[in-house]
């Protein structure tokens, strides 16, 4: 039986890493089904060996294996990184990128390899101003400067940074389990999830690096450092908007004169990262951009999904234009409940508002992008619940859309898809946690629902 052990500890890996071997350098975006079962199959391993053979360094060590897989892949799954660069090489030739489109710009600049960032950001791209915030923006333009004979160097350049983030949100995990008591190997399903290997430096999407300053930004907040607890949340706003709807969280933790200062905080180290961007122009084209997120952009929507096809047998056409009009006051609403009306005076309890936010938005989102439901996991393990980590598995079925026919969207992979991840948040609502069943006997302690527990 310890010899059995003992192979599994060494077989199980080795399968795991071989798998994210295959992804980097085999698969392909429209080889549905053998990409799905190699990434499901992932989660059935991780499962296996998280479970019964695991420690804090082996899934340290496991982590560096598997992101080195991807050191020199071009992203396969997404075209995201072609505008990255571009938005960073016009950068360099002194344009604000919030304020031209590439379809304008095409026929009037020039640098390395435009045509190619061009041809393949795809029409989507091409068409709209830039949506990333400017902390990104800064990041794109390093890829600018290592744009040259190929798009090796910037994407290196990206995956470098990442790397780094993932590396810094490991202790920073570890660090903040410790504080609500629970077990620092819970950390594996984070630091080892395929979701956020493949979508953070793999497809170099940011909001894996976004969650590193995140944590930071909690990390000060329980101590009450407000001050840096602003500059950090500040600067993952910067990556990207998402925390936006988790900072009000904080109020009834910190209190009205220290969350006042905390928003003060956020509101002036964000100024300084919008100010060199910012003109009147440029403000009504980055409004009107975010705006198609909720108007006009649809990918695997789930509730959305729902009222649309209700509408289509009610109105006889796509609603998404009155719909979207609707969801952003919504989403505020949601906000004010978990902020106002729920305790959220322990770590515990704003952890779990914070889950359930995210949730919520994403929930009613017209537009699920895999990479989104990234900093959905940790929250997940930290609270004690499963189904984010069952979201982040079946979120990457998304991919069969990318078929060799041409984009479009596959019932038969989403709806079994939303029904595993909805079955379980349910489940979890009415009987309570699940997320003990994942990993060893005593992975998660909390087991309460979150309808009963203030």
């Amino acid at each position: 039986m310890n010899r059995l052990k003992t192979l599994l500890r060494v077989i199980l890996p080795s399968v795991f890493l071989l798998g994210f071997y295959c992804i980097a350098t085999l698969l392909k975006r429209t080889d549905t089904l053998p990409l799905l079962l190699t990434y499901s199959s992932l989660f059935l391993l991780l499962w296996l060996w998280l479970k019964k053979y695991s420690s804090l360094a082996s899934i340290f060590i496991l982590g560096l294996l598997i992101r080195g897989m991807f050191i020199f892949y071009i992203p396969e799954l997404s075209q995201d990184f072609y505008r990255f660069i571009w938005d960073g090489n016009i950068q360099l030739l002194g344009i604000n990128p919030y304020l031209y489109t590439p379809d304008v710009l095409i026929e009037l600049i020039g640098f390395p390899n435009y045509r190619i960032l061009y041809n393949g950001m795809g029409s989507l791209s091409t068409a709209n101003f830039s949506n990333y915030p400017p902390l990104s923006q800064y990041l794109f333009q390093g890829m600018g400067y290592l744009n040259r004979e190929d798009l090796l160097n910037p994407v290196l350049g990206l995956r470098l940074v990442y790397f780094i983030g993932d590396v810094i949100a490991f202790f920073l995990g570890i660090a903040l389990l410790k504080k609500t008591k629970l077990n620092p190997e819970h950390i594996g399903w984070y630091f080892l999830n395929p979701l956020l290997v493949i979508e953070g430096v793999g497809n170099l999407h940011g909001e894996a690096f976004m969650f590193c300053f995140t944590l930071l930004a909690i990390l000060f907040l329980i101590r009450k450092k407000v001050l840096l607890g602003g500059l950090f949340m500040s600067l993952a706003i910067a990556i990207k908007l998402l925390p936006l709807l988790i900072f009000p969280v904080f109020f009834r933790y910190l209190g009205l004169k220290k969350f006042l200062l905390f928003g003060i905080f956020i509101l002036g180290f964000s100024l300084i990262l919008w100010i060199p961007f910012v003109t009147s122009e440029m403000v009504l084209n980055y409004k009107n951009t975010i705006g198609l997120w909720f108007t006009t952009f649809e990918f695997n929507g789930s509730l959305y999904n729902i009222v649309r096809a209700i509408g289509y047998e009610v109105r006889g056409y796509n609603i998404i234009r009155k719909i979207g009009k609707l969801t952003p006051f919504i989403t505020i609403g949601l906000v004010l409940i978990f902020s106002l009306f729920r305790s959220n005076r322990t770590l515990k309890t704003v952890l779990k508002s914070i889950l359930f936010v995210l949730s919520c938005y994403f929930f009613m989102a017209t537009t699920v992008h895999p990479w989104y439901i990234i900093n959905l996991v940790f929250f997940g393990i930290i609270t004690g619940y499963a189904y984010p980590l069952v979201w982040s598995l079946v979120v990457f079925w998304s991919y069969s859309a990318y078929g060799l026919e041409g984009f479009q969207e596959q019932l038969g992979w989403q709806i079994p898809a939303y029904l595993l991840m909805y079955g379980c948040f349910i489940g979890e609502l009415v009987f309570g946690s699940l997320g003990k069943h994942l990993q060893k006997t005593d992975f998660f302690s909390i087991e309460s629902s979150p309808i009963t527990s203030r």
